[in-house]
């Protein structure tokens, strides 16, 4: 019953362009006390991306991941993520 449409987002580039987005998950960890986001731009089907997601005053922005461990597990996820969606 989803829409195509149920996770996309609009998001300002730091350039100041905006591009849309389709969330394909998100993540909150103890383990690392962040929340990461999985996406795709709308216009890229073949790549897949994952940021820090932070919220601040119901403002959210993304941050890169630098932390070794982080991008470890973030790829883990990615996997899962594109694992269970080739299933469906």
């Amino acid at each position: 019953m989803n829409s195509e449409f149920d996770n996309i987002l609009e998001i300002n580039l730091e350039d100041g362009s905006k591009a849309k987005i389709e969330v394909l998950d998100i993540i909150r960890t103890n383990v690392y006390n962040k929340t990461f986001i999985i996406y795709k731009f709308e216009n890229d089907e073949s790549n897949i991306f994952a940021s820090i997601l932070n919220e601040k005053s119901k403002t959210y922005s993304l941050d890169t991941i630098t932390n070794e461990d982080e991008i470890n597990y973030i790829n883990s996820e990615i996997n899962r993520v594109v694992s269970s969606s080739e299933g469906e």
